[in-house]
């Protein structure tokens, strides 16, 4: 079954992914143009579905079997609502830096050549 912690993880894992695909586009230049546009979408498909688990995030009910044992005043980093939010935040700022409107909602289609 989904929950948000699911949901949660997936984020961090999609954010994690998306920031490593930005440093590698940052750090090497594909020597092909058509390589260097793939990223690109690659980058904007990983951005949606991001976007997408972060929303379906806040669809899901908050989890109550466990609310008693849960203290999240005590967590360093807020409560787990707060660090999906914060995370998807600081990420949609690089986003917006890097990537148009018009990127995003772009459909990119591939001919597969072998």
């Amino acid at each position: 079954m989904v929950d948000r912690v699911h949901l949660d993880v997936l984020h961090a894992h999609l954010t994690a992914l998306h920031q490593l695909l930005d440093q590698l586009a940052e750090s090497a230049r594909p020597p092909h143009p058509a390589a260097g546009r793939h990223l690109a979408t690659a980058h904007a498909r990983l951005w949606q579905a991001t976007a997408e688990v972060h929303s379906a995030f806040h669809l899901l009910p908050a989890s109550t079997s466990d609310a008693s044992e849960c203290h999240p005043e005590r967590l360093p980093e807020g409560p787990p609502v707060l660090t999906i939010c914060q995370r998807h935040l600081a990420a949609g700022h690089i986003v917006r830096r890097k990537t148009t409107p018009t990127d995003l909602n772009r459909t990119h289609t591939t001919a597969c050549v072998r």
